[in-house]
C-alpha cells in the first residue's frame, strides 16, 4: 500500500489562497463602498504573485514526497482564486483605466 505525505506546510498553503480567495470576493462584492478599491486590488494582486511564487518554490523543494491529494488541492485553490481574478477586472471603470495609465 502506498502511504500519501501529508505536511503542515502544504495545508497552510491551500489556507492562504482561500484567505486570499475570500478577501479578493469581498472586495468585489463590495467594490463601490470600499475607500480605495483600486488600491486595495493591487495590495490583494500582490499576494497572488506572492503566493503563487511560495507555492512554485514549495512544490520543487517537497518533489515526489508531496501526496497528489494535497497537490490536487493546492491546484484546485489557485484555479479557483484564477476564476475571481476577472470579476476583480470587471469592477474597474474606464476612468479608473486611464488615471492608471497617466500616473
Amino acid at each position: 500500500m502506498h502511504s500519501e505525505n501529508f505536511d503542515e506546510e502544504g495545508l497552510l498553503k491551500d489556507i492562504q489562497l482561500s484567505e486570499l480567495s475570500l478577501k479578493i470576493s469581498k472586495l468585489t462584492f463590495q467594490w463601490n463602498n470600499h475607500s480605495e478599491p483600486v488600491k486595495e486590488a493591487h495590495r490583494l494582486l500582490d499576494e497572488v504573485r506572492k503566493y503563487s511564487l511560495e507555492i512554485s518554490e514549495y512544490d520543487h523543494r517537497m518533489g515526489s514526497k508531496l501526496s497528489e491529494y494535497q497537490r490536487n488541492k493546492i491546484y484546485n485553490s489557485m484555479e479557483d482564486l484564477e476564476k475571481l481574478i476577472p470579476y476583480m477586472k470587471n469592477k474597474i471603470k474606464p476612468s479608473e483605466i486611464l488615471e492608471n495609465i497617466v500616473d
